[in-house]
């Protein structure tokens, strides 16, 4: 596992599988400076 995130740091390049089949490239398609992932597992 990778180490914790600090203020400042710069995201790293992840790319990021949806539930529709497609993907999303961090930071690649950031519209703006900040960001907030959640990431929930649901029930399985």
């Amino acid at each position: 596992m990778g180490e914790k995130l600090q203020q400042g740091d710069r995201l790293p390049d992840i790319t990021l599988n949806l539930i529709d089949g497609g993907t999303l490239a961090l930071p690649d398609a950031m519209s703006s400076r900040y960001l907030a992932l959640l990431f929930y597992r649901g029930v399985w």
